[in-house]
């Protein structure tokens, strides 16, 4: 019987998987200097990652990334990896790739080193929690995490395995041009050599195959197709360091350059300090607005044959089932 709730972390299900005692092994003196280093991990990730969340654009671009050395050229893998190093997660980097899997490791994982008496044991639980809130919570993609190897396990380093919730990931993937493409329709403005490549992107995602709409790609259009996905536009939040250091770079003197640092810094802090207006409501038909009730019952459908089914194959099955 599988007890397992899909709202926590995976550590905080699996009792395997619960933060190692601080006192089963090793002096009183480990045990208190392991929690409190524990404790200067876990303030870092509450201070840094809720100003880290990133727009679906950019998290768009990490998604369509298909190669191990294509996706560490994305924006977001860069500032994901500085994070982690700068919470005091060590020196993650990507090492596996499938289609909504990512395999990390962390060389030399500082979290090992906070237990230097523990052996035999996976230990590595704040990792585990840091990937899973940091793709969750800030990316917006639900996902398991397992520590799949573990130095104080035998391992020969720490890994990690992310693996998105397919409905999830979908959501942020497609954007309006995916979803023509999906509906059989040639998206206007759009050059052949882009078509081909979002149609690759579809293909990897098991969404079309051979250029027509697959079984999971029929699923997804009757099942999710129609439910409205509000997509908020916002900088990233490694933007204003990418401008500070591009003012540096073409600055030779540094009296000039920090003039200008310090009048961009000024204008970001401006405008995040302004009052958006409040948006005016007097163009709005009623008619085309769908009801609360309606919004609420297709999100919740969702959400409860997401949770039951064991994967997405099974919900496929589920949803063909329904028609």
């Amino acid at each position: 019987m599988n007890n397992m709730s899909p709202d926590l972390p995976p550590f905080m299900n699996s009792q395997a998987g619960s933060p190692p005692p601080m006192a089963s092994s090793g002096s009183f003196a480990q045990s208190m200097g392991a929690f409190g280093t524990m404790l200067k991990i876990q303030e870092a990730i509450s201070n840094k990652f809720p100003s880290s969340k990133v727009p679906w654009k950019d998290t768009r671009i990490f998604l369509r990334a298909h190669t191990i050395e294509s996706i560490r050229s994305t924006s977001l893998y860069v500032f994901m990896i500085r994070l982690f190093k700068e919470v005091g997660l060590g020196e993650m980097q990507l090492i596996g790739y499938a289609p909504m899997h990512y395999v990390f490791a962390v060389p030399g994982c500082p979290v090992c080193n906070i237990y230097p008496a523990l052996h035999n044991q996976k230990v590595c639980v704040a990792t585990s929690d840091a990937l899973h809130r940091f793709f969750k919570e800030e990316l917006e993609l639900d996902c398991t995490v397992e520590e799949t190897e573990c130095v104080k396990d035998s391992g020969a380093v720490c890994k990690f395995k992310v693996s998105l919730q397919p409905i999830s990931a979908y959501k942020v993937l497609l954007d309006d041009n995916d979803r023509l493409i999906l509906a059989g329709k040639k998206p206007a403005n759009i050059e052949q050599s882009e078509l081909c490549n979002r149609v690759e992107i579809l293909t990897i995602y098991k969404l079309l195959d051979q250029g027509k709409l697959s079984d999971i790609g029929e699923a997804y259009i009757q099942f999710a197709g129609s439910i409205p996905f509000k997509e908020k536009i916002f900088d990233p939040p490694w933007k204003t360091a990418e401008e500070l250091k591009s003012i540096v770079s073409k600055h030779d003197a540094f009296g000039s350059a920090f003039g200008e640092m310090a009048a961009k810094v000024q204008s970001i802090n401006s405008t995040n300090t302004k009052i958006p207006p409040t948006p005016s409501l007097s163009n709005v038909s009623p008619s085309s607005v769908p009801s609360v009730s309606h919004v609420q019952g297709q999100t919740a459908k969702i959400k409860d044959e997401a949770k039951n089914a064991s994967s997405f194959a099974e919900l496929i099955a589920k949803m063909k089932k329904q028609n």
